[in-house]
């Protein structure tokens, strides 16, 4: 039966979690794929877009559009490396702050509704054990 698949159920707490952030963050403008870039760089402000597209796990195609998007919204700015002139810098502009932490709010919520009912101990393994399939299935990926 698919829901004792843990493929199957991931597949749908994914689409439940996406629809639910994905509603609320295109009421403040957004397009999928720019809120958890704009969560990743309230952690990682400068780095370099391979960067975002490991952490997001994002394909450079994909990146590019939304970086240069998110560029003409003046969510990010753009800045070259004194090191490596090759090398572009993301930073968040005060816009792009003010947007992430309106973004954080809305996962944060999602993921109370997620997790309602769950004692926090159960939380804290399920936590644990997403990491470890993660981990697991990146070893496939790769």
């Amino acid at each position: 039966m698919l829901d004792q698949e843990v493929h199957f159920l991931l597949l749908r707490a994914f689409h439940y979690s996406h629809k639910c952030i994905t509603k609320r963050t295109q009421e403040l403008g957004l397009c999928p794929g720019q809120p958890k870039i704009l969560e990743y760089l309230l952690e990682h402000d400068g780095c370099i877009a391979r960067e975002i597209c490991e952490g997001c796990v994002l394909d450079k195609s994909t990146m590019t559009s939304l970086l240069a998007r998110m560029e003409s919204q003046g969510l990010i700015a753009k800045e070259e490396s004194r090191q490596d002139k090759r090398a572009v810098h993301i930073r968040l502009t005060e816009q792009g702050r003010a947007m992430a932490d309106a973004v954080k709010v809305i996962f944060r919520a999602a993921d109370e509704r997620a997790l309602q009912g769950i004692p926090t101990a159960e939380q804290q393994m399920l936590t644990r054990l997403l990491q470890t399939v993660i981990s697991n299935l990146e070893e496939e990926a790769e």
